[in-house]
């Protein structure tokens, strides 16, 4: 079960390619045109969606929600086709979708801009000039719709396996090179890749059911499946909902439970493990309960650390580069003459029990990789009011240890446009402790002390600043009211801050 997914500007190109590759193989084609067929059939107002995001994107919230939909039937729809074996799919931006499924050939397609102008010319019956202003157009029109929909550049490079330029190369060659790389073992299903899809195809068809139904339709929900328990978090304001959502969504295929949170937003922790006695756990719980918010757990497991019954150990496997660096094994890693292996879940399991009892808990995720999976999975897991950096490549040095984390905490942020901070961070900024009830005695003590002294001194400080000291010292009275009122501001601004702290505002 390989897929396919031819990615380009044109229609007329990628078409193309697409049936030569359908020719040598036998697979089926699946087209973005299609599926926006089917997708209006559902009831998703495509043409309204596409005209609005190109006029104002993401002002609405009603079209947040259409979006999601939207992306939810794709996702759902690719899931169910390739069930049934290989696909080849081709669109504007098909190689973002499914993201994180290994077993995906994601190929960029291109020709030169002349060969573009010409082929728009004679099918628009436009002219040269008239034909490349058009063009141009149709390119930022497409480049903005990506962004906003996938939230990422449709041109970059990195999120490509293979791109093709058609200006010398024919499509019979073209389609070869495709059907060689698609037999490479790299894009080949894994355990660990065919239950990622599972999740997205279950986190959609949840999606779709809720967006669908008159019950929930216009409740702002956010929706994780991770081995077939699917959790949804709702507004406060949306309580009524609650009742609803299990109605819904009864004799979903592949769900085994339901789990519904109230929360007024969602907070991400990511961490290498996890464990409900540990203080980064009171620390986020103390935050989520403050902020009325759901806690959604995000585990990394380096390629290097594989747990047992995982292939693919540090640096490049027999199959390559990454890719299958965290593929279970074929008997899952338990020989048929040995008793079956516990597996570490690195205390997933009893951090979400210990949320589920809190009524914290917003869902979970493993990434098995570096921090590349993990920015590609946030992409697309939710909106979050916080994202919290846990304890991270722990078999790191120090310094590369935190190298690497503020570097993951910046690649969050620049994805998901939300604010990151690290464990410890979240300590000193959010929460009030020991070390803040020192820091409050200390800057109150020099409050009282700062004010002690003017009222005491009124006399002579007004007759320095004003009174006929000043015509003595007029350069130093200027100098020391911008040394003296931003030190005051930074003492006393403290002294607030904490105190807000205390009553929990933040």
């Amino acid at each position: 079960m390989t897929i396919v997914m031819i990615s380009s500007m044109h229609q007329s190109g990628r078409e193309d390619l697409a049936q030569a590759l359908a020719r040598k193989t036998g697979w089926p084609v699946l087209s973005r045109e299609e599926m926006l067929d089917g997708a209006r059939k559902l009831g998703i107002k495509m043409g309204r969606l596409e005209m609005a995001m190109l006029k104002a994107p993401g002002l609405s919230e009603k079209l947040a929600r259409e979006k999601e939909v939207y992306l939810a039937f794709l996702t759902a729809t690719l899931c169910e086709k390739t069930r049934r074996g290989n696909l080849i799919y081709h669109g504007r931006a098909g190689h973002l979708l499914l993201p994180g499924v290994s077993h995906r050939l994601r190929v960029g397609l291109t020709a030169p801009q002349e060969v573009r102008i010409k082929r728009t010319a004679q099918a628009l019956n436009l002219t040269p000039d008239k034909a490349e202003t058009y063009l141009s157009q149709l390119d930022e029109d497409v480049a903005k719709w990506i962004r906003y929909i996938h939230r990422v550049d449709g041109r970059d490079p990195n999120h490509f396996d293979l791109f093709l330029n058609l200006e010398n190369m024919g499509l019979s060659n073209a389609a070869g090179i495709l059907c060689s790389t698609a037999e490479l073992p790299d894009f080949h299903p894994t355990p660990v890749s065919l239950k990622l899809m599972e999740d997205l195809n279950l986190s959609s068809q949840t999606k779709l059911r809720l967006a669908l139904d008159e019950r929930t339709l216009q409740a702002d929900l956010q929706v994780h499946a991770d081995n077939g328990v699917i959790t949804v978090t709702y507004p406060p304001d949306q309580a009524k909902v609650a009742s609803c959502i299990p109605q819904v969504l009864t004799e979903l295929p592949g769900c085994r439970e339901i789990q519904c949170t109230m929360a007024e937003t969602n907070i991400l922790w990511v961490q290498e493990r996890f464990d409900p006695k540990s203080e980064n756990f009171g620390r986020i719980i103390r935050l989520a309960q403050r902020w009325g918010a759901a806690v959604e757990l995000m585990r990394l497991i380096p390629a290097e650390e594989a747990p047992m019954g995982v292939e693919g150990a540090a640096g490049e496997s027999e199959y390559g580069y990454g890719r299958r660096g965290c593929a279970l094994a074929d008997d899952g890693g338990v020989q048929d003459d040995e008793p079956e292996r516990s597996v570490d879940d690195g205390g997933m399991d009893r951090t979400q029990e210990e949320l589920v009892d809190l009524g914290r808990f917003g869902g979970r995720h493993t990434v098995c990789g570096d921090y590349d999976q993990v920015l590609t999975r946030v992409q697309t897991s939710g909106r979050y009011t916080l994202v919290v950096i846990g304890e991270m490549f722990m078999s790191k040095g120090n310094s590369a240890r935190m190298r690497q984390t503020r570097e993951l905490a910046l690649n969050i942020r620049d994805r998901l446009k939300a604010p990151v901070i690290t464990a410890d961070e979240l300590k000193s900024q959010l929460l009030f402790g020991k070390r803040q009830a020192a820091a409050l005695l200390g800057y109150l003590v020099l409050t009282v002390f700062i004010y002690a002294i003017v009222f005491a001194n009124q006399k002579p400080i007004l007759d320095f600043l004003g009174g006929s000291l000043h015509q003595n010292f007029k350069v130093l009275a200027a100098v020391a009211v911008a040394v003296f009122s931003p030190v005051l501001a930074f003492v006393y601004g403290n002294v607030s801050g904490l105190t807000l702290k205390i009553i929990n505002v933040d």
